[in-house]
């Protein structure tokens, strides 16, 4: 078949001799014997502007409630939580004996002065999840220290799915001597409670990592880590060959088809856990055909979901015809459909015979992290059953979202992760009438029935009728869908076995704290 074609052309370009992409490194030469070094296709330090510095993977900060290896909620600053009846205050009993990385006390002050740090800086984009404390947490009104290792959040409305709003990334906790309260910007360094603290940073190129002694949990196993930015895939593939670096980390790790090559290889291992990231769809419901929710019915049901796995994502996601990911602890097993017959009777029920010229999106990011070009190519061809010639653009970051903003599209395919466990904080965005991402992205769907729920989940507070809702609200997006979903992925990750241990995928990073030499 012609990715198979595709895939033997690109290894031979990458089995050159690896000093030709040595030059290509962007982390500087280590000093230190025993320095770990691993890439990954993002900056993993943006900086002082975003809102966390630096991503949960380098285990430099903590939360208040986070996930463990496997995405189950669990308490890690906060020791433990209790709502008062109607869940307008939450009252957090908080982990005593930490402290952050530059000596002060991790305790209720910290934790207030975080609060107001959000209070302050209003929104704040980031290349991991963008945050608004008002979307975050839902009819905030304040916080207040009860004790000294005490804290009550206070809020206007009923809030039963706090805890799951709150995990990870949303509860994150800095030293309040490392960021300027006022404005929300880091005055240098983040500083956390983690077993690591960086200690030099190379905007764009590498972040360096140390050993943090003073944790208050078992210490990190190796002294010293760099994080490198590597975007290119083929670079990162060659930088291991070559063993110029020791693995790979973060989405998109390493390619389906450069993972295959690597496993022929005895140096190196895999390991994978299920993420958070779903592949989806996109598809713009504001014109003809598509305004018909018949033609986004056929085009879930024409394609192979099974078949885009298995030859384009090496078995490194599951199938899924689930809007919501499967990490998420309300998550309902659909059955996956394939069904040409229908799914050509269905778009001839709205096209007749007429051809539809379509323009297929694809963010560049996707092509150095996935098999994007390829699933495009793929459906490009099953969508002329059914009369759609689809042409495809390759387009960087900024020229994707401008096209997806004004609605200057058809298809666009790419991933969006949870940021939290509640699902109304995710499926909302593109379920609603006024959800964000049903807007921004020129969507144009709606479904009276799921406007309906999410005008009442706000008053729910039972959490069995809760999960009756977001079943409902599944299986409405799985028979008329806002997105395609297309699978949901799994955190590949590979590595130099034979100099490493301890290397193992979670959820959302690696086990950084367990990986040492051999």
């Amino acid at each position: 078949m012609f990715y198979l074609r595709k895939c033997k052309l690109l290894l031979v370009f990458l089995l050159l001799p690896a000093f030709i992409f040595a030059a290509l490194l962007t982390a500087t030469p280590s000093e230190r014997p025993q320095e770990i070094t691993l890439a990954a296709a993002r900056d993993l330090a943006p900086g002082e502007k975003d809102p966390y510095y630096i991503s949960s993977v380098a285990m430099v900060w903590e939360s208040l409630i986070a996930t463990d290896n496997n995405g189950k909620i669990r308490g890690v600053l906060a020791e433990s939580w209790q709502p008062n009846e109607n869940y307008t205050i939450w009252k957090f009993r908080l982990q005593q004996g930490v402290r952050f990385q530059d000596g002060e006390a991790f305790d209720a002050d910290a934790v207030v002065q975080n609060f107001k740090r959000w209070e302050n800086m209003g929104y704040r984009a980031s290349s991991f999840y963008g945050f608004l404390l008002a979307r975050v947490y839902p009819g905030y009104v304040g916080i207040r220290k009860t004790g000294p290792y005490e804290v009550e959040l206070l809020f206007s409305t009923p809030q039963p799915m706090l805890i799951y709003r709150m995990i990870n990334f949303s509860s994150s906790m800095f030293s309040p001597k490392c960021f300027d309260v006022k404005t929300g910007d880091f005055t240098g360094y983040a500083v956390g409670t983690g077993p690591f603290m960086i200690v030099d940073r190379k905007a764009g190129q590498y972040v360096l990592l140390q050993r943090f002694a003073g944790y208050h949990g078992a210490v990190a196993k190796s002294e010293f880590i760099r994080l490198v930015n590597m975007p290119n895939a083929a670079t990162r593939f060659s930088a291991l060959k070559a063993e110029e670096i020791q693995g790979v980390l973060d989405i998109g790790a390493m390619t389906p088809s450069l993972l295959l090559a690597l496993q022929r290889d005895p140096r190196f291992a895999v390991s994978a856990n299920r993420n958070t990231i779903n592949q989806y769809l996109t598809i713009n419901q504001s014109h003809w055909p598509f305004s018909d929710p018949r033609m986004i019915r056929a085009i879930s049901l024409l394609m192979d979901r099974t078949a885009i796995v298995k030859y384009y994502f090496n078995q490194q996601s599951q199938p899924t015809v689930n809007i919501l990911n499967f990490c998420n602890p309300f998550y309902k097993d659909l059955p996956i459909e394939h069904d040409v017959p229908e799914a050509i009777r269905l778009a001839h029920d709205v096209m007749g015979d007429q051809v539809y010229p379509a323009i297929f999106l694809i963010p560049q990011y996707g092509l150095s992290r996935y098999s994007y070009k390829e699933v495009a190519e793929y459906l490009q061809a099953v969508f002329q059953i059914i009369h759609i010639q689809a042409r495809i653009l390759i387009l960087d970051s900024a020229t994707h979202a401008r096209y997806m903003e004004t609605g200057n599209y058809d298809f666009s395919i790419g991933t969006h992760g949870l940021a939290n466990y509640a699902p109304e904080s995710f499926m909302e965005g593109y379920m609603a009438s006024w959800g964000s991402n049903n807007m921004l992205y020129k969507i144009g769907y709606h479904n009276d029935g799921a406007d309906g729920i999410f005008k009442e989940l706000p008053d729910v507070l039972n959490m069995n009728r809760r999960r009756h809702f977001y079943a409902d609200l599944q299986d409405m997006a799985a028979l008329a869908p806002p997105v395609i979903p297309i699978d949901s992925d799994y955190n590949v990750v590979v590595y130099n076995q034979r100099q490493l241990s301890g290397y193992q995928a979670t959820t959302y990073g690696i086990t950084l704290d367990q990986i040492e030499r051999q």
